[in-house]
């Protein structure tokens, strides 16, 4: 049978396989280059089917752990045992989603400490399509998430980060953790697309899209990947891990009239994707007075809105996801202030009407030729 047929790489939630796309070897005998998975664990049918892992040799590359080594006991000694020095409780957690009427796809995703972990393993109903991913200690004091849409045309990269200090154990561990799962009060959002950070995920984007299409055609699948949303996290080293794609779209790359970069699947992404706590978890998420107030004032969460000619926001949905509050007035002034600012880094075109230097104020106009 094809991989896709067990893999699929399309739909929106927590999309699964693209991990095992990530995780299969190239023709260089390599796993995906620039990526690195922390140990996550693939649930089927309410059994873990694939542990897939990065390995400590740097140039090792994204590896599986055998099927004998699935066993609760080795989940748990693995995830549990956390760097030297870090300086907070959890573990992991575990993100599954389904299909809620008038909602579309629902993510729910939850962390664990040691004992919450041990608890899930042993009592908890998996869900069909969930994941359970070791917790990668981040960069700085407060959890951050980075969330980047990637198409081949638009790009951006969104920072979420949590607005206490992770190790604070005085505040309740779902509050310290939240990111995009959690109302906006509790995080605070950055647009990091133009930084270095930025640049290094588009890569990694660029290189699961290229790794992907040689799998792709060597299934006899002539496709790529047109449209994704992952979600990222930074270490203290300075290395990136791939958490989870939410959303993925294939187009065609038939050279067929009508067929090169159709998309197949044409439903919009969800780039909000609705991804939230289960409800035993919503009563420790208890906002401070003053975020309650801000929150209240705000409307809620806000959607994320990425513009232009890309399809992943469609046109006649614009009205519906651009909040009032985040439209600015832009004056002429100002984008030519702009304009001014910043023509001497655009290579100037032959064809170009050249710009007009600021001269003498010219007499009055009259209709009259002189």
């Amino acid at each position: 049978g094809r991989m896709v047929g067990h893999f699929p790489l399309e739909g929106d939630g927590c999309v699964s396989g693209l991990f095992h796309y990530v995780w299969n070897k190239n023709s260089n005998k390599k796993s995906c280059p620039m990526v690195n998975v922390p140990d996550t664990v693939v649930y089927k049918y309410r059994q873990p089917a694939y542990w897939y892992f990065t390995s400590k040799d740097r140039s090792g590359g994204v590896k599986m752990k055998n099927k004998t080594n699935l066993g609760n006991a080795n989940v748990e000694a693995t995830f549990c045992n956390k760097p030297a020095g870090s300086s907070n409780e959890i573990v992991a957690f575990y993100i599954s989603s389904e299909v809620v009427p008038s909602k579309g796809i629902v993510s729910t995703i939850e962390h664990f400490d040691a004992a919450g972990l041990r608890d899930f393993l042993m009592n908890h109903d998996k869900e069909n399509n969930g994941i359970l991913q070791r917790f990668v200690d981040g960069k700085g004091t407060n959890n951050a998430m980075f969330r980047a849409i990637w198409s081949p045309n638009v790009f951006h990269v969104e920072r979420r980060t949590n607005v206490c200090n992770l190790s604070d154990r005085k505040t309740h561990m779902h509050q310290r953790v939240v990111t995009f799962e959690g109302e906006e009060h509790f995080s605070e959002s950055l647009t990091v697309t133009d930084t270095m950070l930025g640049a290094q995920m588009q890569r990694i984007c660029e290189s699961i899209v290229d790794h992907c299409r040689f799998h792709l055609l060597a299934q006899g699948d002539n496709a790529s990947i047109n449209r994704m949303v992952l979600h990222f996290k930074v270490d203290d080293h300075n290395r990136v891990w791939l958490l989870w794609c939410s959303s993925i779209r294939l187009s065609s790359d038939d050279p067929a009239p009508g067929g090169a970069n159709r998309l197949r699947d044409a439903t919009p992404m969800d780039i909000a994707n609705h991804l939230i706590v289960p409800e035993h978890i919503k009563r420790f998420l208890v906002p401070s007075t003053s975020a309650a107030r801000s929150a209240a004032g705000g409307g809620g969460k806000r959607q994320e809105f990425v513009c232009g000619p890309c399809q992943i926001v469609f046109p006649d949905q614009c009205a519906k996801v651009v909040d009032a509050s985040r439209k600015c007035q832009v004056t002429y002034k100002i984008v030519i202030e702009y304009w001014e600012k910043h023509r001497g880094d655009i290579a100037s075109d032959p064809d170009e009407v050249p710009w007009l230097e600021q001269s003498d104020p010219p007499g009055p106009l009259s209709d009259t030729p002189p």
